[in-house]
């Protein structure tokens, strides 16, 4: 019996090698492989600083306008939502924040379409600061705080054929609250479309190889949208919804079935990008 054991000692040490190498086809085939990863739940890695942004604007500088907008918008993809990413209240100082790594729905926007107007990051810098701030002053009181307003600074035309018009007291939360303390409550009448003669608008705007920027009209008095997007169209024809989602499933920038997102919605306001 020891003569045995002595033996099975020398045999193991001699092919060292051998058995290590078995060992390690083991733990390759045999362990658990990790489960595969569903595409639509990978977030951009991608981290955008200013040298960052002033190559993505270098890459698509001559490209024909539709192309930049779609490639700016595309490049975004998959960056996490968070809310509340600007800075600053009727107690808290105004920060002007440039942040590609973290949107919000307007801040997508507003971004992609600084991108695409801009030569260069301190034109694209100048661009946000003239759409986001009245005169271009940071500050609280001057940010647009608003769609309406703020969507007038970025110098677009809006669809035309509105079947439905709309007052809204802006800020109003209700008769005693505003949603925006030190914002005056403002006025405003709003044209938009219903989501039955959106439809067929869409089914118009189809062959366009533009980007619309859309407003989800908000069914509450004191807020003229509920969010904002990009509708354009993919190769096979079918309206795709870009746009920084804050659902719990999904919480970044995703493309939706446009027409599926807007079936249960008030309206939509559309601006045409060109």
């Amino acid at each position: 019996m020891m003569g045995s054991t002595k033996l099975l000692m020398k045999f193991i040490k001699e092919n060292h090698l051998l058995f290590n190498i078995i060992f390690l086809t083991f733990i390759i085939f045999c362990a658990p492989l990790p489960k595969e990863v569903n595409s639509n739940e990978k977030l951009n890695s991608r981290s955008f600083n200013i040298n960052e942004i002033e190559s993505l604007i270098k890459l698509y500088n001559f490209a024909p306008y539709h192309e930049k907008y779609n490639n700016y918008s595309q490049t975004l993809v998959g960056t996490p939502y968070v809310n509340n990413v600007l800075i600053g209240s009727k107690k808290i100082d105004e920060v002007f924040i440039i942040d590609l790594n973290r949107l919000d729905c307007f801040t997508y926007v507003e971004y992609v379409h600084a991108l695409a107007n801009s030569n260069n990051y301190i034109e694209f810098k100048n661009k946000v600061r003239e759409y986001r701030y009245y005169k271009g002053e940071v500050n609280f009181y001057n940010r647009n705080h608003f769609f309406i307003d703020w969507i007038n600074f970025l110098g677009l035309s809006q669809v035309e054929g509105a079947d439905l018009k709309e007052r809204k007291i802006l800020n109003k939360k209700n008769e005693t609250e505003k949603y925006l303390e030190g914002i005056p409550l403002k006025e405003k009448y709003i044209n938009y479309f219903s989501v039955n003669k959106a439809k067929k608008i869409i089914l118009n705007l189809r062959n366009s190889k533009n980007h619309y920027i859309v407003g989800i009209v908000s069914d509450r008095i004191g807020l003229d949208v509920s969010h904002v997007g990009f509708l354009l169209w993919n190769k096979e024809g079918k309206a795709i919804f870009r746009h920084a989602s804050s659902k719990s499933n999904y919480m970044k920038v995703v493309e939706e079935d446009f027409l599926e997102y807007i079936k249960n919605k008030p309206g939509i306001i559309i601006f045409e990008t060109k």
